[in-house]
């Protein structure tokens, strides 16, 4: 006779047994964690490190091919007079005064440097307000290039009145290619000037620089007027077209910013006078070193400098040495931003001309 059978006896895993393969599945999976962390880790920071290489190329090739282009269009101009206060106000801090300029004059090179801006500075015209960037160990340089606008047909006025305000154009040029807030460039023998549209009469044919100029200050007064001086009252040929006032500097955000004064308005925006747009971002410093053609008392050739002090070291620019350096929008290792900087260096081809004889 057999024994009555358990059929619901099941054999199962002991309390150490199961805590050994739980154990066992942590550590696993905490090791398969870490190396996708690892990878995600390396990952990220490759992209960051491509994406700061980037900004850095962008940085340098458009600086650079503005430096290139630097003085096309001026010919042999050797005198450029602006205010100084716009200068002071947009340009640099540190202006080389000639002394061929009356008080209050400066003449404008092709090349303006602000060698390392002080802490403060204030972006005029930012939107939103701005600063430029500064940091304790090497604050950064900001550059300003002319060049001429190639869209832009130069116009030879058919008069300019003797107060130098109203500039009459040839019957049947284009008025609609004006908007009021644009900046002009007008040349004659007797040097260059920038002035600012205040206002048009299509049906005249006739553009008004007068005053109103608020924003820049350029459009002066009286025997003041450089416009009414480079073409002597309206009796010297002049021509009028747009030359291009290219300033390059790292606002507080850390972006490099290219302010363009001087460019053709947008139909669809508000004429400010200039065009401005962001180059490269997380841009920490920005250096200008000027090679020139110029020896010192020994006739031994003088070393690259890093500020223009007067006007015959602007004149002897040959070469323009230019460090980006940028950092990863975010920490990668030991809690800090990895930085990366580039140097290049390119031939000004255009600065002889200001040595040459201006026409007469």
């Amino acid at each position: 006779m057999q024994g009555k059978r358990n059929i619901n006896s099941e054999d199962g895993f002991s309390i150490i047994e199961l805590t050994v393969a739980l154990t066992v599945m942590i550590i696993l999976t905490a090791a398969i964690v870490s190396l996708m962390k690892g990878s995600m880790n390396i990952s990220t920071a490759n992209y960051e490190l491509t994406d700061a290489q980037q900004s850095l190329r962008t940085a340098q090739e458009y600086i650079n091919r503005d430096l290139m282009n630097a003085g096309d269009g001026l010919k042999t101009i050797s005198t450029i007079r602006v205010p100084q206060t716009f200068v002071n106000n947009y340009l640099t801090l540190t202006p080389i005064v000639d002394t061929d300029m009356p008080v209050g004059i400066i003449n404008l090179g092709i090349l303006t440097s602000d060698n390392q801006v002080p802490n403060g500075t204030a972006v005029l015209g930012a939107n939103p307000a701005s600063t430029v960037l500064w940091t304790s160990t090497t604050p950064t340089d900001r550059q300003s290039i002319i060049e001429v606008d190639p869209q832009f047909i130069a116009i030879p006025p058919t008069t300019i009145d003797s107060t130098g305000t109203i500039v009459t154009l040839p019957s049947g040029t284009v008025m609609t290619q004006f908007t009021v807030g644009e900046i002009y460039y007008f040349s004659s023998a007797a040097g260059g000037t920038f002035a600012y549209l205040t206002a048009k009469n299509s049906g005249a044919c006739q553009l008004t620089f007068g005053t109103g100029d608020t924003p820049f200050g350029l459009n002066l007064v009286g025997t003041a007027n450089n416009l009414k001086v480079i073409s002597s009252s309206g009796t010297l040929p002049t021509s009028m077209t747009r030359m291009r006032i290219i300033h390059y500097y790292v606002n507080a955000s850390k972006y490099l910013m290219r302010r363009v004064f001087g460019a053709k308005c947008v139909p669809s925006q508000t004429c400010t006078g200039f065009q401005e747009n962001v180059v490269a971002e997380h841009v920490t410093n920005v250096q200008f070193n000027y090679s020139l053609d110029m020896t010192d008392s020994s006739g031994n050739v003088v070393q690259p400098t890093q500020t223009l002090s007067n006007k015959s070291e602007r004149l002897g620019i040959r070469q323009v040495e230019v460090t980006v350096t940028v950092e990863t929008p975010h920490a990668l290792q030991s809690g800090n931003r990895s930085t990366l900087s580039m140097t290049t260096s390119t031939s000004v081809r255009n600065m002889q001309f200001r040595k040459a004889q201006n026409p007469t």
